[in-house]
């Protein structure tokens, strides 16, 4: 192991558990664990997700993805899933970095840099860490001692980390996600009209037309990139936002549903037991 790598590893898990390192730079997210856990909902935001020690997995939907130390995840839209720490210990925790992605700085990067042959879309793929990688994450996680270099120089370094993996082998896959007519870009848009409409009923019909495509084939792509269908996808994350409202107490449970699109209470609360494993009123306590 590289000196780069073993302070790469430290600086992580010596920030992880800091609120004011974890908030200092904008789309940077540190992630420690010390033993396996058990499954955890969440929606895996687009990003870039290095792991630099230990092992993980996704349920996405019928898919199942595992990753470990070594591993570049690649996130293009919004995945609903269940995600799971598989490898980790007190003296080897689970350690990764986050870096969300900026669809503005991804395009003016794209750009610059020669157009890449078609391929089949994918919502998530995951590659070998790209070597030239190691050293600009490591300064931005140095960033973390002082707010006023974060402030000022963290966007750069972001961007660096961002073109080291756009050209590196098999890194090309992020372009999808600003070239228009691209599969993923046409479902990274369906996926924002249901973030912001998570209230309103679906059709595919409808969102199929969104996408510029036939039924037959938005719904073939949709599953192949994100893992699951249209209407099961929209339900995740009715029930996603659903439990965010229920943890910050900003209404009651009846107007929690209702934002969502549930007309009947009960339903609501079956469904999201099913999700989560507790009742709303329970998963209400917990988080006080």
């Amino acid at each position: 192991m590289t000196t780069l790598h073993t302070e790469i590893r430290a600086r992580i898990a010596a920030a992880a558990d800091r609120p004011d390192a974890q908030g200092r730079i904008d789309g940077l997210q540190l992630y420690r664990a010390r033993a396996p856990e058990p499954p955890i909902p969440l929606i895996f935001r687009p990003s870039l997700y290095l792991v630099f020690q230990g092992a993980k997995r996704l349920l996405l939907g019928d898919r199942e993805v595992a990753y470990r130390e070594g591993d570049l995840v690649m996130a293009g839209v919004d995945l609903p899933a269940l995600a799971q720490v598989t490898e980790a210990s007190e003296q080897a925790p689970y350690l990764a970095v986050e870096i969300a992605l900026d669809h503005r700085v991804l395009g003016a990067l794209a750009a610059e840099l020669p157009a890449p042959p078609p391929r089949p879309s994918q919502a998530l793929t995951i590659q070998p860490l790209p070597g030239a990688v190691h050293e600009p994450v490591l300064r931005l996680l140095r960033l973390l001692d002082d707010p006023v270099d974060a402030r000022i120089l963290a966007d750069g370094v972001k961007r660096e980390i961002l073109y080291r993996v756009l050209t590196a082998p098999e890194g090309d896959i992020l372009l999808d996600l600003v070239r228009a007519d691209s599969v993923l870009a046409r479902i990274g848009e369906v996926t924002a009209w249901m973030h912001g409409h998570l209230g309103t009923p679906v059709d595919v019909d409808h969102l199929a037309g969104r996408a510029r495509m036939s039924v037959t084939s938005f719904h073939r792509s949709f599953k192949a990139a994100t893992g699951t269908t249209p209407i099961l996808y929209h339900k995740q994350l009715r029930l996603h936002e659903a439990r965010r409202l229920v943890a910050v107490k900003d209404a009651s449970l009846a107007q929690i549903a209702a934002s969502v699109g549930y007309a009947s209470p009960a339903h609501f609360s079956r469904d999201y037991k099913r999700a989560f494993g507790a009742a709303p009123q329970v998963d209400a306590k917990r988080f006080s």
